[in-house]
């Protein structure tokens, strides 16, 4: 029974995956336990993926998600080699084709990380570019964008004026309140931010000659920091 839920699910995927290319689609693998989500797969946004699955019951709904149960094993490939495998007794797989502005928001967030010159133009024209997605989109978390482009809106962020960076950071807050970015992201921030406007930074992020810059309630650090998902201070800050 499981080959042939192996069989009909490739080809099913495989078509799917041509698809993928006319048609730039979100794929997501969520596992489950005890009928609760406890990790989460994004794949990038346009390789060409064929899902394979192997379960003792599959369900698939419009071939847009397809729900596994019993022995699961996804695997995942992108031109013929083997990218990802997933292992549970309960997996969910999802997938959504972007619309005009999701891939527009997407195709800006590649370009944001791409290598060449970085200049002020530049430096404006992505600050546009976010504030549009932050504003279409909220804050493009690993749920939108996946972990890669994420982390470059994260770093755009990371370079911008004081002022410009506040305005952007509720949209960050709401995004980590909701587990969509890493603690350690927003800790940067918040830190950048106080720090520009001469106030005690809060987790230790931001260093001065190879030393964190003043901290508030230093006592409280290491609880801060674990708060966030940080690691204890290597050494103490000597303030």
């Amino acid at each position: 029974m499981m080959s042939i839920y192996k069989l009909a699910l490739t080809l099913l995927w495989a078509c799917g995956g041509l698809a993928i290319a006319a048609e730039p689609s979100r794929i997501s693998v969520h596992t489950l336990a005890g009928g609760k989500e406890v990790a989460r797969l994004m794949l990038p946004i346009g390789p060409q993926y064929s899902v394979q699955v192997d379960a003792n019951q599959v369900e698939q709904d419009n071939r847009s998600t397809t729900h596994a149960r019993g022995n699961v094993r996804v695997t995942i490939r992108a031109g013929g080699v083997t990218t990802a495998t997933v292992a549970g007794e309960e997996i969910i797989i999802k997938r959504k084709v972007l619309d005009t502005r999701e891939l527009a928001a997407i195709r800006a967030l590649e370009a944001m990380g791409a290598p060449g010159k970085r200049d002020a133009a530049r430096d404006r024209k992505e600050l546009a570019r976010l504030k549009t997605i932050v504003a279409s989109h909220g804050w493009p978390g690993a749920r939108f964008a996946g972990p890669e482009l994420a982390q470059n809106a994260f770093t755009v962020l990371m370079r911008l004026p004081p002022s410009e960076m506040e305005a952007l950071l509720p949209a960050l807050r709401e995004a980590q309140a909701q587990n969509d970015v890493p603690g350690a992201q927003l800790a940067q921030a918040e830190d950048r931010l106080r720090v520009a406007k001469g106030l005690p930074q809060r987790y230790g992020t931001q260093l001065a000659a190879g030393k964190p810059v003043v901290i508030e309630d230093e006592g409280a650090l290491d609880i801060r920091r674990k708060m966030m998902g940080l690691p204890p201070m290597p050494t103490s800050s000597g303030q």
